[in-house]
């Protein structure tokens, strides 16, 4: 899914990129208005890189918070399960459920 994702950025910024290009190359304009145009256009585009790459951060950000989060609980329920896993085997209760002899019901 990340590789999805990636190719698709890729994507809509190079289609971004020639879609402006080709607008502006086939526009009859004089020199100077095709190159503000241009410069225009780059600045436009490079905007919009830099507003998606943070957007990217910034959910990128979130992502790492909710795993460091559930790690945390993770290990803390491990811990817990731990301390009652010792405190289980001192007093000698084990959570293996003890078999009745069969052999003497079955008679």
């Amino acid at each position: 899914m990340k590789e999805n994702c990636k190719s698709f950025i890729r994507g809509a910024l190079v289609g971004s990129i020639a879609g402006s290009v080709a607008a502006l190359l086939f526009a009859p304009k004089s020199g100077r208005e095709l190159r503000q145009d241009i410069t225009d256009q780059a600045r436009h585009v490079s905007d919009k890189g830099h507003e998606l790459a943070g957007k990217i951060s910034d959910t990128s950000i979130e992502y790492t918070d909710k795993i460091k989060e559930t790690a945390s609980a993770v290990i803390h329920e491990l811990g817990q399960w731990r301390k009652k896993s010792d405190i289980a085997s001192k007093v000698g209760i084990s959570s293996v459920p003890v078999q009745e002899n069969t052999e003497e019901d079955a008679l």
